[in-house]
């Protein structure tokens, strides 16, 4: 995900791939989050598992864009755009959220 020719010095490089690792661990778990959700909402009350649905995708990671080199990760490497934001995620998590298969990211289940 890195293009090391981007970067200014060796620090800039080491802390943006550890940036890199982390949001993909990030999505990785938050995949997790919402499948074992959706799963678990079906053992539970009619009344519970409705709404554990509605809130599926709520809670899933913190805001990071309060830290600078978040934001100059985001703003360097995404061209602006969040990848913990964007629409291709988004878009995975909503499947999941439904019970669809979504191959976008890896899994650790499936």
């Amino acid at each position: 995900m890195i293009d090391h020719g981007k970067a200014g010095d060796c620090c800039d490089v080491d802390s943006f791939q550890l940036i890199s690792n982390l949001i993909e661990d990030i999505q990785l778990l938050s995949s997790e989050v919402v499948r074992l959700r959706y799963l678990l909402s079906w053992h539970l009350s009619k009344e519970d598992g409705e709404t554990i649905r509605g809130e599926i995708v709520g809670d899933l990671h913190g805001g990071y864009s309060d830290y600078s080199a978040y934001r100059h990760f985001v703003s360097e490497y995404c061209d602006g755009y969040d990848p913990l934001e964007s629409e291709r995620f988004c878009g995975h998590l909503a499947k999941l959220s439904k019970g669809e298969r979504s191959d976008e990211f890896r899994s650790l289940t499936f």
